[in-house]
């Protein structure tokens, strides 16, 4: 299961791939056993961030855990906001 990112940045000198190897990064749903580190991927023809989630939850059951959570999935100081744009089962 992936779980694709897009973030709002405060600092225009800080590439994508410069956070995704430099960020931290959490996902404290229930059912998830690990979390890969991120890489950037583009999603309808966005620039996002993609974690690969080990679990065994389907895609709603992940869905809903993330509307209800309120602390941010990744720690990064140019990083301002964070918005899910899609939990998938592959990266097509």
């Amino acid at each position: 299961m992936w779980l694709l990112l897009e973030l709002d940045l405060s600092d225009d000198d800080v590439e994508l791939q410069e956070i995704a190897q430099q960020c931290g990064f959490d996902v404290p749903l229930i059912g998830v056993d690990d979390v890969a580190a991120p890489q950037v991927v583009t999603y309808r023809e966005h620039a996002c961030l993609a974690l690969k989630l080990d679990t065994a939850l389907l895609q709603a059951d992940i869905q809903q855990q993330l509307w209800q959570l309120k602390q941010r999935l990744i720690s990064h100081p140019s990083v301002s906001a964070e918005h899910v744009v899609a939990v998938l089962d592959t990266l097509a």
